[in-house]
């Protein structure tokens, strides 16, 4: 039997099945809890097989999403073992692999075990696909409404254009989500990267800056870790995180605020009043942020 909550954002549960028929046969659909950039739901087919699909909808269209990106990410990462293969790309939403395991605890995760993924994600051939944040958070801006565009919100948004600066590092293939959340261990151990919508050519530095902020793990010891285990010059990396730890917290605010605007979930609210706290409390001391 087909049961599920049917999310106002989504597709409706038989729309999918109408979309994968006769690609696949699905015998039972679920919504996925969790995800603010999308609302995915877990398939089985016939013979026991499950796959997760994960739409485009409005909340994609709203963060700047690419199915068809996600896609290419999938399959780069998949090459070097990091993740599964994805199955395939719709014009309604992607299709890949339910990944077997447990998803990592909040209490597992430490900086070791992330600066070895991090170091993993990092080392793949480059995508042509690219994160450049201050033109994420300018399009996040732009696509909220009159309402969440208050003098505070305007100010911090001219203050982080005005001082957009161009990454000091070679870029490399970023996941820009690598929390705890997205790590699922199997067996003997080995950790699968999940959900890699937002993984693109960017700074290596400010996914190092997100991962610790994902996790809540010091920045100081993953920034050593991470140039540890690549023998990169300790000083020089802290020196660049730092400076976009400031601009990490900018499209954190943004992204939560929409996110908020989006679903109504007073838990994106919180995180983005403290962003804004945050961001305003540096601002009004007159330190030099971005430097």
């Amino acid at each position: 039997m087909i049961q599920a909550p049917l999310s106002p954002l989504s597709l409706p549960i038989y729309a999918v099945i109408e979309i994968l028929d006769p690609y696949l046969k699905i015998k039972n659909a679920e919504y996925l809890e969790g995800g603010l950039s999308n609302r995915c739901m877990k398939l089985t087919d016939f013979c026991g097989r499950h796959y997760v699909w994960r739409p485009k909808g409005d909340s994609t269209c709203a963060f700047g999403l690419s199915r068809e990106n996600e896609f290419k990410a999938l399959k780069r990462a998949s090459d070097f073992g990091l993740t599964l293969p994805p199955v395939a790309c719709f014009d309604e939403g992607l299709l890949v692999h339910w990944i077997e395991g447990k998803p990592l605890d909040k209490k597992e995760i430490n900086v070791s075990t992330l600066s070895r993924l991090l170091t993993s994600v990092h080392q793949l051939p480059d995508l042509k696909h690219t994160f450049e944040p201050f033109s994420k958070a300018e399009y996040y801006f732009q696509h909220l409404s009159s309402a969440f565009k208050t003098k505070e919100m305007k100010e911090i948004h001219h203050f982080f254009q005005s001082n957009a600066f161009e990454s000091q590092l070679k870029l490399t293939v970023s996941h820009f989500d690598l929390g705890y959340y997205n790590l699922i261990k199997q067996d003997k151990n080995e950790i699968k990267i999940i959900d890699w919508e937002y993984s693109a050519l960017g700074d290596p530095a400010l996914d190092i800056v997100m991962a610790s902020f994902a996790n809540h793990l010091s920045l100081h010891r993953l920034v050593k870790a991470y140039c540890q285990v690549r023998g990169f010059d300790v000083e020089l990396w802290l020196s660049i995180c730092r400076r976009w730890k400031p601009v990490a917290q900018y499209l954190g605010l943004f992204w939560y605020s929409l996110g908020f605007e989006l679903y109504g979930d007073k838990v994106y609210k919180t995180h983005a009043l403290i962003l804004l706290k945050q961001l305003k409390m540096n601002l009004s001391s007159g330190s030099n942020l971005l430097r």
